[in-house]
């Protein structure tokens, strides 16, 4: 049976853009909405599929859309936020590879809207066949997974020393298991406040960062890092990376998964041109003085739909577990929603967060 723009949807909307980095409660109550009657998706296009949203989780990416903070990608209001889906195939439109019942993972890509609510239609090319060993929110989750693979297997080789700022947020834990088990680092080190479950996933040394300053570390001043992975943003931290990880010349990287400005505001022409104008200059600049700086690497996204069979192929064997914060899942109610946003937005989430839409 096909849902048709005559029906109508349980959806969370964004109906003014939201104040979700300074924590006001308010505003996200305001205009973060539940609506009961949200015009439910058309029938799919052509290499396009429509799926029933099992559960969605929230990105520091889907904050920024919230808030409108990205002139280039702003969405019309209101609009239905969310955009890393497990979800099953309601109609598949001829599609060869995905059967109608079929569970799959998906991501709405450059359009980082329409997961928050029970149907979403998604590209064909997007989706991937969820293994069976993987739940519905571990699934919807595994985003952060394919930025962390990205950032350390294309930068890494094996026996290198590794870095990883911020170990304990979506791509932080996935970076420490990613290092560890397929990078094959000879150390991996992170920033976070929580030990225990950091060295879990394979972390060989964990420094509080509220106690002590990992560039000032002595040890590693004498005997440096290979990679650094940035997850945070901000804190000049390249510049204080200096200390403690190898030039360019001598194989350095610093690889910067959020950039210099982890919450940029790019709501007007003049300050999106300031922000891509500076994007390429410290690349350029590293990249013509070796023998002086590390290497700094912007992180891009790449073939999505690759990345995410491949950490769904580790998560299914075992060697990828994605942690999940704990307070998700998260229920799919107004309140649920809101405690999702703001928790990401406080930049304090401790592994991914997760809204259940639904269950099987």
């Amino acid at each position: 049976m096909k849902v048709t723009s005559m029906m109508t949807m349980k959806a969370i909307q964004v109906n003014q853009f939201l104040d979700l980095w300074g924590q006001n409660e308010k505003t996200a109550e305001a205009h973060l909405v539940m609506n009961d009657d949200a015009p439910a998706p058309s029938s799919p296009k052509k290499k396009q599929m429509l799926v029933k949203v099992l559960a969605c989780s929230i990105s520091p990416g889907d904050v920024i859309t919230a808030q409108g903070n990205m002139l280039i990608m702003r969405q019309p209001l209101p609009f239905v936020p969310g955009m890393d889906v497990c979800g099953v195939v309601v109609d598949n439109n001829g599609s060869t590879k995905f059967a109608k019942g079929t569970i799959i993972v998906a991501s709405n890509g450059m359009t980082p809207v329409g997961g928050m609510a029970e149907y979403m239609i998604i590209n064909e090319e997007e989706a991937v066949l969820k293994p069976a060993d993987v739940s519905n929110e571990e699934g919807a989750s595994c985003s952060s997974a394919i930025t962390a693979r990205n950032a350390v297997v294309d930068n890494s080789k094996e026996g290198d020393r590794v870095l990883i700022l911020g170990g304990s947020g979506g791509v932080g834990s996935a970076a420490i298991q990613v290092a560890k088990h397929h990078a094959k680092a000879s150390l991996v080190v992170t920033t976070s406040t929580q030990s225990e479950w950091c060295r879990g996933l394979g972390a060989d040394r964990v420094i509080d960062y509220r106690n002590e300053d990992w560039w000032a570390i002595k040890d590693y001043q004498e005997d440096k890092f290979d990679l650094i992975i940035d997850t945070v943003g901000g804190g000049n931290f390249y510049g204080r990376a200096t200390k403690v990880l190898k030039t360019g010349k001598e194989g350095g990287r610093f690889v910067a998964v959020t950039g210099d400005d982890p919450k940029p505001d790019c709501r007007t022409v003049w300050t999106t041109m300031k922000f891509f104008a500076k994007l390429p200059g410290k690349t350029l600049y590293t990249t013509l003085r070796p023998r002086t700086y590390p290497k700094y690497v912007l992180l891009f996204p790449y073939d999505e739909a690759k990345g995410r069979k491949e950490v769904l192929e580790w998560m299914q064997e075992g060697s990828l577990k994605i942690g999940l914060d704990e307070e998700s899942p998260l229920p799919f109610t107004a309140a649920g929603v809101r405690k999702a946003f703001l928790k990401v937005g406080s930049g304090h989430a401790h592994g991914k967060v997760v809204v259940q839409i639904a269950k099987e």
